[in-house]
């Protein structure tokens, strides 16, 4: 598809801190109008002198991958900060290179006792973006990650997964 071009200013949500590209014309004819965040649904009245000029000469704009976005949704539906990783993390290793962070999302929320209980996905990738078979996971509560430990061993997309605590 084409794309609209870049406006020059940017707003910011005060609840999840995303921001969004914005163009004055688009606050209507008044002082602002009120907008929606697309990530967390808050609310604001957004006045047009309370816009931020894009440093386009420093920075480039790219779009938040979409695991980010379902982070951000998941630790909202949690009531915790957007930013937030999680409190237990834990070493996923021998997995498929195919495996995908929403497939082993999947697999540990349905090996869980408790629905939900993952926070995190972050497969880890070389430098030509293929993985490299291993990712970290982190989990909203110490024990959920814990109990994760018995998937050690388990079948994930045709591999026996090997869980366990990482070394740092």
């Amino acid at each position: 598809g084409e794309s609209l071009p870049l406006p020059q200013t940017y707003i910011t949500c005060g609840k999840c801190n995303s921001l969004f590209a914005i163009a004055e014309e688009d606050l209507g004819r008044g002082k602002g109008c009120r907008v929606k965040c697309t990530v967390c649904t808050n609310t604001w009245y957004q006045s047009r002198d309370r816009l931020f000029d894009i440093p386009t000469e420093t920075h480039d704009m790219i779009p938040a991958h979409k695991s980010d976005l379902d982070r951000i949704a998941r630790n909202l539906a949690h009531d915790c900060p957007p930013n937030f990783m999680g409190v237990n993390k834990l070493y996923v290793g021998n997995l498929d290179f195919r495996t995908t962070s929403e497939q082993l999302l999947e697999f540990f929320e349905s090996n869980s006792d408790k629905v939900g209980s993952v926070c995190d996905v972050s497969m880890v990738k070389g430098p030509d973006g293929r993985s490299r078979g291993f990712a970290f996971v982190t989990f909203y509560d110490e024990a959920d990650g814990k109990a994760a430990l018995k998937c050690n061993g388990m079948e994930c997309n045709g591999r026996e997964l090997s869980v366990k605590e990482p070394n740092n």
